[in-house]
């Protein structure tokens, strides 16, 4: 049975308290090898559960990453079972994002006649959570096939007029897909959501879409060369604070010293700080972290609780793989941390 928002904020707010503090990263930076830092986790932090099967001994990098996406989808498993009505259904929109991911993963080794194996453990939300055919997806030979596996799910219709294209089109694929992704969030969020639950979950989703849009033109234009007019056709629909005739200004600059110059006059300038692209990425991140710790500690409403905490969740284990990776390479704990998101906070 589900509760109400404020059992829902208290529940959020307690599980935020048992992600990882500054001192556990330290503790981390300090370790020699994968295996003390599994060792570590599975005795003094909250992924002990996930953890309780695994050979610390044995352990090796990939085998901890699946474990921690586990413990991600638990933690969305536990909060659908725990709520009910608007607040569910948010919750299984953001979910259901993870089973997008998968099927850009499944088209991507259909269509290169599955040069790119894919494991169960590549496919974990599919697998596990999926309401498409994906054992008969993976057995496809051809888009065509896939697609029509396809048939009677909400993916049929977008990928359709891509099922009988002789080489796949991966950019409006991966588009068509983002945009279903986009309008079934957006689709939610203003349709189900009320009073502050609803202003906030939209300007979260909308600053994302602009900032994926903003990248979006910069890769494009860095690594193709589209006229704007296809530019623009693989935007998301969001206006939030980057207008149409900016987004088009963008996506007629004619190099990338001309398109950063522009980015940095946006609403988003000071996230993209110009001769710094490689700190792009990391910056975003921050913003949005900062974003969502606030909205865990000073809003009311349990839809934005859930969806600060899953965030924060996936950053903290995005941040623990970043120091396995590290520590395997042997690197000072002063080279990880300017790549730990929320580290200092």
């Amino acid at each position: 049975m589900g509760v109400g928002a404020q059992e829902v904020n208290v529940k959020c707010r307690a599980m935020y308290a048992r992600l990882l503090k500054r001192g556990d990263y330290d503790a981390l930076l300090a370790m020699k090898s994968v295996s003390q830092i599994a060792a570590y986790l599975k005795k003094q932090t909250t992924y002990a559960y996930v953890l309780r099967r695994i050979d610390e001994n044995e352990v090796h990098r990939g085998q901890l990453e699946q474990v921690f996406k586990r413990s991600l989808f638990y933690d969305y498993e536990r909060l659908l079972k725990f709520t009910a009505g608007s607040c569910k259904a948010a919750i299984r929109a953001m979910f259901e994002s993870f089973e997008i991911d998968d099927l850009k993963l499944i088209i991507g080794s259909v269509c290169s006649d599955h040069e790119q194996f894919l494991t169960g453990e590549d496919l974990i939300y599919s697998r596990t959570y999926s309401r498409y055919p994906t054992e008969l997806l993976l057995a496809a030979d051809t888009m065509e096939g896939l697609v029509e596996n396809l048939r009677g799910t909400r993916y049929y219709k977008p990928l359709l007029p891509f099922a009988v294209r002789e080489n796949p089109d991966y950019l409006r694929i991966d588009h068509a897909l983002n945009l279903l992704n986009f309008h079934t969030g957006m689709g939610v969020f203003q349709n189900s959501l009320r009073g502050d639950d609803r202003k906030t979950a939209v300007a979260l989703y909308s600053t994302r879409a602009d900032l994926e849009n903003i990248l979006f033109i910069y890769r494009i234009k860095k690594l193709y060369s589209l006229p704007a007019s296809e530019i623009i056709r693989c935007l998301l629909p969001c206006e939030y604070k980057v207008s149409a005739r900016e987004l088009l200004d963008l996506a007629n600059c004619g190099g990338i010293d001309e398109l950063t110059d522009k980015i940095n006059g946006t609403f988003y300038g000071f996230l993209f700080p110009k001769g710094r692209e490689s700190e792009w990425e990391a910056l975003q991140a921050k913003y949005f972290c900062d974003m969502h710790k606030k909205n865990i500690r000073l809003f009311d409403g349990g839809v934005n609780a859930a969806f600060a905490y899953l965030y924060l969740k996936e950053l903290d284990i995005k941040n623990i793989v970043i120091i396995i990776e590290g520590v395997r390479y042997s690197l000072p704990p002063d080279m990880i941390t300017p790549f730990l998101t929320g580290y200092g906070a």
